[in-house]
């Protein structure tokens, strides 16, 4: 499968985190919750590819699924949107830990090697998303904590702007997610999808 188009994701669409940030939420600049889902891009140039290198502090390290556009959003309802899908994979969302989503450390998070895609296969989506360092499960997450479940998103976005045929869709990111550092394997899997293996290398100084 070919990336022909962008790759757009969404934050605050894990449940369990906007519950943590719900009295943040009426606080200035916004006073309210979000209605729309909140989106951001990553360029096609933060795609990984080989070993990625770790700033001091680490990487947040946050696991989710890629949703590959198989036909244009605009309009379509949650009845639809499942149409719209051509093939799922799993992906690692990389970035410096960052406190607040009012002042995105937005270099931080779409520099080069910032994003790890998996292979794209039939669209599947699983119960959950396990990611592994070293042999060990640091963090698992199910898809059950999505605010908006894939369907209801893709519709959702399509009311105010079209996802194109060949964009990419990561679906949401755990407000869990754990910081990684360099010199350790990771392996993000999930049933019925192939698995994501990736190095962490230490920054050269």
């Amino acid at each position: 499968m070919t990336i022909a188009g962008n790759i757009y994701g969404v934050v605050l669409n894990d449940a369990p985190e906007r519950e943590a940030l719900a009295a943040q939420f009426d606080e200035k600049p916004y006073a309210k919750p979000p209605v729309a889902p909140v989106v951001y891009m990553k360029p096609l140039a933060s795609i990984a590819n080989g070993s990625i290198a770790v700033p001091n502090g680490g990487l947040t390290a946050a696991t989710t699924l890629a949703v590959l556009i198989a036909r244009d959003t605009g309009g379509v309802s949650a009845g639809e949107a499942n149409d719209c899908i051509g093939a799922t994979a799993l992906a690692l969302d990389l970035s410096v830990p960052a406190d607040s989503y009012y002042r995105p450390a937005v270099a931080q998070k779409n520099a080069d090697d910032r994003l790890s895609l998996g292979s794209f296969t039939t669209p599947h989506v699983p119960a959950s998303i396990r990611l592994i360092s070293d042999g060990t499960c640091i963090h698992e997450w199910s898809l059950d904590r999505l605010v908006r479940p894939i369907a209801t998103l893709i519709a959702d976005l399509g009311a105010f702007m079209t996802l194109k045929a060949g964009d990419v869709l990561l679906v949401g990111l755990p407000g869990d997610a754990p910081t990684v550092t360099g010199g350790t394997s990771l392996r993000v899997e999930a049933d019925g999808i192939p698995s994501l293996e990736l190095t962490m290398r230490e920054m050269a100084a």
